[in-house]
C-alpha cells in the first residue's frame, strides 16, 4: 500500500514474486524473488535484507493479455512487414530492392510495440508524498493475541 495525493492505493505483492525495484542512490533496478514480506523489510532469496526506507522505486510488470497480444503483433507484424515486402520485391525484380516506406513502416509498427510494453510497466516512486506500507492480511491468526 502507498499513498498518493492523500488517497491510499493499494498493490498486491505476495511472497515466491520477482519484485524489480531501486535502491536510494543507485541508478538501475535490480531483480529478486521475495521470500517473506515483514512490517518493516523485505527478505529476498540471495538472503538480502531491504528496510522500506532504503527502497527509492518500485518497478511493477503487470499488463493484461490483451495488451501483451498488442504488443507482440505489432512487433511481429512490423518485422515481417519489411521482410516480406523485400522478399517481394526480390522476387519480382522490383527497384529498388528494400522499399524506403515499407522500412518506416515496419519500424513505426516495431516502435508502437515497444511503446506499448512501456505502457504497462508502472513506476512507483517512493518520496515525501509517496509512503510505502507492509499489510499482514493473516485473516486466520486476526483474533489471537500475540504474547
Amino acid at each position: 500500500m502507498y499513498t498518493r495525493f492523500g488517497k491510499l492505493k493499494t498493490i498486491e505483492i505476495y511472497n515466491g514474486e520477482v519484485l524489480e525495484y531501486k535502491l536510494k542512490g543507485d541508478y538501475n533496478y535490480r531483480l529478486n524473488r521475495i521470500v517473506n514480506l515483514q512490517d518493516s523489510f523485505i527478505v529476498f532469496s540471495n538472503d538480502t535484507i531491504i528496510k522500506l526506507n532504503q527502497l527509492k522505486a518500485i518497478c511493477i510488470r503487470k499488463s493484461n493479455f490483451l495488451m501483451k497480444q498488442f504488443q507482440q503483433v505489432f512487433i511481429l507484424g512490423g518485422g515481417l512487414f519489411f521482410l516480406f515486402n523485400t522478399t517481394n520485391n526480390f522476387l519480382n525484380d522490383r527497384q529498388p530492392i528494400i522499399d524506403q516506406k515499407a522500412a518506416f513502416i515496419g519500424a513505426g509498427l516495431i516502435t508502437t510495440g515497444f511503446l506499448i510494453k512501456q505502457i504497462g510497466i508502472r513506476r512507483i516512486r517512493i518520496n515525501h508524498t509517496k509512503s510505502l506500507k507492509i499489510v499482514n492480511l493473516d485473516y486466520q491468526n486476526l483474533s489471537e493475541k500475540k504474547e
